[in-house]
């Protein structure tokens, strides 16, 4: 299999789209808008916003919430409110314009993000091929049998084996005359300077899926006994990419939404295995996310495929915490949330593996929607004799219901049915916990403090542009502005230069389509890039159209970052140093200290 090849430049199609679609038209038919100045106002609809903080710039064809951080064009705007991929969101605005942005079918995944599938397909073949060689694979094959799971199960999910050694895939890629850049920003290969290496070794590889049973990333599992395992994580995932966000995805939701239909509900599970074994014992409509807490952004993938969750907790206190998580997101969404509990302290892989699947089946049946579990740890029988815990605990639940949404919204509404029975509960009058909870809003501080509370925004979505050193922003920004810049920079400027790990994939992603023949610009970027990165794409290239004095700004950013890469390389070196101090490799560590000096000099001749 071959598919090199140049992947089509598509800046002057999204140029037309957006000449063709005004974004005070196109947001004007969502949201109601307001006129004020040479703005547009509205209430948000990316977070539970309670005055105007969106603001819409005919002029400069932006939106922004001055609230969430929310910030993007008019293709950005159709992405988020319709949740959709660049390609998609495309489609749309050119049917809405009548007119036509790529050749052939409309429902055509673009040249770029097939790629992207077609190389993810291929790793995971590798991976899961890698798996069943007799030898190779044989110590992987070991631990998962150990866990109980069997062959038909395995390659049901299509799982895998990454071997050990650093270029292992690297070879097969080049082998089979790869585009070894698509790897790289799948994250399946990584780059240290200029050299190509495995992002994945000695792990057991679970492929991720997308509903469609594309796969789009994976999940890599660190063998138990190995080298490997004394030093790195655990679990090791894809990078974010155009196919895969590590907050959004689901594990197992192919092969669960079919039989969500049919039950009713989708259960969520903490880990692979659980997803595996609960199939193997027939209990299908199960899936897992990828390590993190339920979100926002989950509930919006699942409430395609079903109306009700079931969140499966042990019966522990990180359970607890995360009933109490799982309150926030069920009052203000539509969808329903229960929580079934497990014995406290079984794996659930275990569990099912001796128990059978009756009793997950039951504790499934006969989940709680998760206020009740709330007051049932909060008030207990007996708490009236308690007042002070009974306070407190109406104030915690009260916190974690989240502020009101506009009034007759789904979220208002179900807001006040769960104050309603919140106040059945407790013998109390409505009226008496809506003012607690408004005296509560006006002192948020005092929750905070015990832990973060639970808001529907999607704020969280956003990366922390102020992390960032200011001249890799700067540097970034003078480049998205100025593609015609970056062979130079290329020649001069080293991804390993950069500090924070967003700003350095998005430079390696604009040298790879530098690399490919194509124009390094904003908008060849972003069929590749997540709707963060997009997000601050469009920041950065605002930032560098005005600067007044382009040239001399770049000068000055380029002696930056070989300053700044420098400091870097320094860092690193002394890490690696350290770490062969500590494990006695003296031959090694005296190799590294040569390093270190050459970095130093460098450092001081710039």
């Amino acid at each position: 299999m071959n598919v090199q090849g140049e992947v089509p430049v598509i800046q002057d199609a999204v140029q037309r789209v957006k000449a063709a679609n005004d974004i005070v038209d196109v947001i004007g038919g969502y949201l109601t808008l307001r006129q004020t100045g040479k703005v547009h106002k509205t209430l948000c609809p990316f977070h539970d916003d309670r005055r105007p903080s969106f603001d819409v710039d005919p002029g400069r064809q932006r939106y922004r919430c001055w609230s969430c951080g929310e910030y993007g064009d008019v293709i950005s705007f159709v992405q988020r409110i319709e949740r959709l991929e660049f390609p998609e969101a495309m489609d749309l605005l050119a049917r809405r314009a009548g007119i036509t942005w790529r050749d052939g079918d409309d429902s055509m995944q673009s040249a770029q993000k097939a790629k992207m599938l077609e190389l993810s397909d291929w790793a995971q073949k590798q991976f899961q091929d890698s798996l069943w060689e007799r030898q190779a694979g044989k110590a992987a094959r070991d631990y998962l049998e150990d866990r109980g799971l069997e062959e038909e199960t395995l390659t049901k999910f299509g799982v895998g084996w990454a071997a050990p050694g650093g270029d292992w895939i690297l070879r097969k890629a080049q082998r089979d005359g790869l585009d070894l850049n698509v790897l790289e920003v799948l994250g399946i290969l990584g780059r240290n300077d200029d050299r190509l290496f495995d992002r994945f070794r000695e792990r057991v590889m679970f492929p991720i899926r997308n509903p469609r049973g594309q796969t789009v990333g994976f999940g890599g599992r660190v063998l138990p006994g190995t080298p490997t395992a004394e030093r790195a994580p655990k679990y090791y995932n894809s990078i974010d990419s155009a196919l895969f966000t590590k907050s959004e995805q689901l594990f197992g939701l192919d092969l669960a939404r079919e039989e969500g239909k049919k039950r009713g509900f989708l259960a969520v599970m903490e880990g692979y295995t659980d997803v595996l074994m609960a199939h193997q014992q027939g209990i299908s409509a199960v899936v897992a996310t990828m390590g993190t807490a339920l979100n926002q952004r989950h509930l919006n993938q699942l409430r395609r495929h079903t109306s009700q969750v079931v969140l499966v907790f042990d019966a522990d206190a990180g359970g607890d915490s995360g009933v109490e998580r799982s309150l926030g997101l069920f009052a203000q969404h539509e969808m329903e949330l229960r929580v079934a509990r497990l014995p406290e302290g079984l794996d659930p892989c275990d569990w099912l593996l001796n128990e059978g699947p009756a009793p997950l089946n039951k504790a499934l049946d006969e989940a709680k929607d998760a206020l009740t579990v709330a007051m049932d740890k909060w008030f207990p029988p007996g708490v009236e004799e308690h007042v002070g815990s009974s306070q407190a605990g109406l104030d915690r639940v009260l916190g974690l219901l989240g502020d009101g949404g506009p009034s007759g919204s789904t979220a208002s509404i179900k807001r006040e049915l769960l104050v309603g029975r919140l106040a059945r509960r407790l013998g109390l009058r409505e009226e008496t916990l809506w003012q607690r909870k408004q005296e509560l809003a006006k002192a948020p501080r005092a929750l905070d403090r015990r832990e973060p509370r639970q808001v529907a925004s999607s704020s969280e979505a956003t990366i922390d542009e102020s992390a960032m050193p200011m001249v890799e922003r700067e540097f970034l920004a003078a480049l998205i502005s100025h593609p015609e810049w970056v062979a130079e920079a290329a020649s001069l400027v080293e991804p390993a230069c950069f500090k924070h790990p967003v700003a350095k994939g998005l430079y390696e992603a604009i040298l790879g389509l530098l690399r490919s023949g194509q124009s390094p610009n904003a908008e060849a970027l972003r069929p590749t890039l997540s709707h963060q990165v997009q997000a601050m794409v469009l920041r950065l290239g605002d930032m560098g159209q005005s600067n007044p004095e382009p040239r001399m700004w770049f000068n000055g950013l380029i002696e930056g970052m070989t300053r700044l890469g420098s400091r870097v390389k320094s860092a690193n070196v002394r890490k690696e140093l350290g770490r062969l101090a500590h494990a006695g490799d003296h031959e090694a560590a005296l190799e590294v200290l040569r390093r270190l000096q050459e970095s130093a000099r460098g450092a001081l001749n710039p």
